[in-house]
């Protein structure tokens, strides 16, 4: 039950942190990322990124680093602005 509820949670989270007009003002879903050792993050839970008219998942284990979009969307840099 938990897990069907935070991860649209989570979701509304990381939309909110990709929209360039709420960028400053809102937090990625930082529990659902682990930062390495040499500055990139791993995805520890799975989580849908919808951004404009695309949709992707990312899935347990992935690797984010610079430059890395994520259904259009630059998910490696809404975690450095949100997550510490």
């Amino acid at each position: 039950m938990i897990k069907q509820t935070s991860i649209p949670v989570i979701f509304a989270w990381l939309l909110v942190s990709l929209c360039p007009a709420h960028a400053q003002n809102t937090a990625a879903p930082c529990s659902a990322f682990q930062k390495l050792a040499d500055g990139k993050w791993k995805a520890i839970r799975p989580i849908n990124i919808q951004h404009e008219n695309a949709s992707a998942m990312i899935s347990p284990g992935t690797i984010i680093g610079p430059g890395t979009l994520v259904a259009g969307a630059d998910v490696y840099a809404a975690l450095q602005r949100s997550c510490h």
